[in-house]
């Protein structure tokens, strides 16, 4: 066996492992007796629903209507649906136990996404990076690239799922005075919709969590506790009231994410969510790999190309069956999630001459975003614009990390924005023009 079919054959585990140590969500990734996933239709599961008939009164042998027992004892109002009794016929009086049926029906589901890739990797690149780029794309690409976008597919179905009608949708701020307030009102919703309070999860941002932390009264009951995940790892998390706290990073946590060509980001009407509290045995996370393939030069070849190809394609989806949507509470903020997501800073320095500045490093939310950094001084850029070519787009110049941009006067300011190699804008400085370091 190669290398090849060795990465092909433990993938899938190694994925599991990622989750588990990376996502959010992974926690609540129980599993269930009820939820087929190894149905092997592409892109779908089974869900079984069982449907069972209630209690009925029972009816003892010569029992009357005043609960005597009596020769002359009345009889269920419907005989035809109780079982005959202590040697009654089969037909006409009848009594005993009602008689009920159950019965298991199964639900098709199609999961809601599915995503894909396909990398390239130059055969001398990677002899020249002594394989280092072969032997961690796959792990580095599901720690950077899958696991956030999952989690935040997550997060948004559930939040898309809680109401305000229903009463466990609340828009909110959320602050110091409030907090212990604002969970109590979410553990008393549960509480009347009877989710058992070990069932509960509670995920924050972390402004929240700072909160939490800050707030005296309610650290009083902050504890750590132990958790073993359904793949047997074992964790400390933070818990509140008995309910373990798990903190999510803003960017995989707000409302209405836009899935893209290069990943994901927020959209207009995206909001940051402030808190969520619910049932592990409300939301059933699935995860498909349906195929990872890793071809190399002696196939890759024929396409014209020499190097390494890996194909990567993950169905993915979240069920929350009807009946189970009051066991999540959502808080939402009225804070645009733009202002936490897709965003880009910049660390900018005095150049050699006069006025002359430079950037020497740049950061994005999600980190590790791909594009060539580019500004422009009249206008800033849009999240999502698409047909951005830096230096034939009007304004908008690449920058080189560490060379020095020329400024004929003093007073520089700048818009940012990161384009990737389809001319989509992924990330900006914000609406506001960021004034940048110049030699005096």
């Amino acid at each position: 066996m190669n290398s090849f079919e060795l990465i092909e054959k433990y993938l899938p585990k190694a994925i599991d492992k990622y989750f588990f140590e990376d996502a959010k969500t992974a926690i609540l990734e129980q599993g269930s007796k009820f939820i087929d996933v190894k149905f092997d239709q592409t892109g779908y599961v089974k869900i079984a629903s069982f449907l069972m008939d209630g209690l009925s009164d029972y009816y003892q042998t010569q029992m009357n209507s005043e609960g005597f027992l009596s020769p002359e004892a009345a009889r269920p109002s419907d005989p035809a649906q109780y079982a005959a009794y202590a040697g009654n016929l089969a037909s006409g009086a009848r009594d005993g136990f009602a008689l009920g049926n159950v019965s298991l029906q199964w639900e098709i589901f199609r999961l809601q996404w599915v995503r894909g890739k396909q990398f390239r990797i130059d055969y001398i690149a990677d002899e020249e990076t002594a394989g280092i780029i072969i032997g961690n794309a796959v792990e580095e690409f599901n720690r950077t690239k899958v696991i956030p976008e999952v989690d935040v597919c997550r997060f948004g179905i559930i939040a898309d799922k809680a109401s305000a009608s229903l009463g466990n949708l609340k828009s909110e701020t959320i602050d110091a005075n409030e907090i212990i307030a604002n969970f109590n009102g979410a553990f008393e919703w549960l509480a009347e919709h009877e989710v058992p309070e070990e069932e509960q999860i509670i995920f924050v941002n972390p402004s929240v969590m700072t909160l939490i932390r800050n707030t005296t009264e309610l650290t009083k009951f902050l504890t750590q506790g132990d958790y073993k995940s359904p793949a047997g790892l074992d964790f400390t998390v933070e818990k509140y009231a008995g309910r373990p706290i798990i903190v999510v990073p803003s960017n995989r946590f707000f409302t209405l994410p836009l899935l893209t060509q290069n990943g994901y980001r927020a959209q207009s009407g995206s909001n940051v969510i402030n808190y969520m509290v619910v049932s592990t045995k409300a939301v059933v996370p699935i995860r498909k790999l349906e195929w990872n393939k890793v071809y190399g030069p002696e196939m890759s070849g024929i396409a014209g190309f020499h190097g390494y190809l890996i194909n990567y394609l993950l169905y993915h989806g979240v069920v929350i069956p009807k009946n189970k949507i009051v066991g999540c509470y959502v808080s939402v903020s009225s804070a645009a999630a733009t202002t936490k997501v897709n965003t880009l800073a910049v660390d900018t320095r005095a150049g050699a001459v006069q006025y002359a500045w430079k950037v020497v490093n740049f950061y994005t939310s999600p980190a590790g975003l791909r594009g060539t950094l580019c500004y422009n001084k009249s206008a800033a850029f849009t999240l999502g614009a698409t047909g951005i070519v830096p230096g034939t787009t009007e304004n908008v110049n690449a920058v080189v990390l560490g060379q020095d941009i020329t400024e004929a006067g003093g007073s520089v300011t700048a818009y940012f924005g990161l384009v990737d190699d389809s001319g989509t804008v992924i990330a900006t400085s914000g609406a506001t023009p960021i004034s940048v370091t110049q030699h005096a």
